[in-house]
């Protein structure tokens, strides 16, 4: 069963974060962390959503704990997402 747009983890950050004005932009210690993990030699790259979950965070709005809940959801509904277009 594939989730609608209505009910996805995506559609529940975003209602989220538009309701307490935050938006997915990086901050200076968001590409600070980037710039540190690619000379590491890891490619780490969060999309929006993802960034979202971190600004959240950093706002106060969420705890560790959500995160990882919704990180988890919404990376099982990507994964669903792309299994289903190469079905």
């Amino acid at each position: 069963m594939t989730e609608s747009a209505s009910d996805s983890v995506a559609n529940e950050v975003r209602k989220l974060a538009k309701k307490h004005r935050v938006g997915a932009d990086r901050d200076g210690l968001s590409c600070m962390a980037a710039t540190i993990t690619r000379l590491a030699g890891d490619a780490v790259e969060l999309d929006g959503i993802e960034q979202l979950l971190v600004n959240l965070k950093r706002k106060g709005i969420l705890n560790k704990a959500e995160i990882m809940v919704l990180q988890g959801r919404y990376l099982q509904e990507k994964r669903r997402s792309k299994e289903q277009l190469s079905a």
